[in-house]
């Protein structure tokens, strides 16, 4: 919000921005429980896959950079 020396004058798009704070604070969402289940059970697989996937991004990179090195040392300049 704009500091104008402790006034509590604001502009339009503050104003707007506390009524809209204002409806939510009173009516706040309800979230939908397929919704919450979906994400619960994205990040549960995530979670456990996560750590493999890290691993074998590892590997892919070793083998590159092997590659190149390979290659790289046959290289005449």
């Amino acid at each position: 919000m704009t500091d104008d020396g402790g006034r509590d004058a604001q502009s339009p798009a503050e104003e707007r921005l506390v009524r809209y704070l204002e409806d939510l604070r009173e009516h706040p969402p309800q979230p939908d429980e397929a919704l919450v289940g979906a994400v619960l059970t994205a990040a549960r697989w995530q979670a456990a896959v996560r750590p493999y996937l890290g691993g074998v991004g590892l590997i892919a990179g070793a083998f590159a950079e092997g590659a190149r090195i390979l290659i790289g040392g046959r290289q005449r300049r």
